[in-house]
């Protein structure tokens, strides 16, 4: 499979809703070793978007799970508050993340930011369900 291509359709087609919602974002894919394949903001995205896209997606693509099923998780008192503080804080439970599988395999993590988290969730959630590649699925 190849992950660049992967992911600049993944990129394609959240820049696609994106427009949708008038919603400028960033989005980025992440394999899962928690390497960066691609990463690129939408013109008028918030700086600070970037950055946040990048750990939604490596939060998606090591824990193998959508950010925003993380965040009841990871609250004090869970089994998992500490993770939030591992990786240098790479980890990331706001909603917009969310992991990518090919033929049952985890391959990835796709993570956007730069509207409010449901404005990230619904623009990911749609890219995903438009999904034009049939050896792309977005695990849940």
């Amino acid at each position: 499979m190849d992950l660049l291509a992967l992911a600049k359709n993944i990129a394609d087609r959240v820049e696609a809703q994106s427009a949708r919602a008038k919603v400028p974002v960033a989005v980025c894919v992440m394999d899962i070793h928690g390497n960066i394949v691609l990463k690129h903001r939408m013109n008028g995205a918030p700086a600070f978007s970037i950055e946040i896209a990048e750990r939604k997606a490596y939060t998606s693509a090591l824990v193998g799970l959508r950010t925003a099923d993380i965040s009841p998780l990871v609250q004090p008192g869970q089994e998992l508050f500490p993770l939030m503080g591992l990786s240098g804080g790479r980890f990331c439970s706001m909603g917009g993340g969310a992991p990518l599988t090919s033929d049952g395999q985890l391959v990835a993590g796709v993570g956007v930011s730069g509207g409010t988290v449901a404005q990230d969730v619904a623009i990911l959630e749609g890219a995903l369900r438009d999904a034009g590649t049939p050896a792309l699925a977005a695990a849940s």
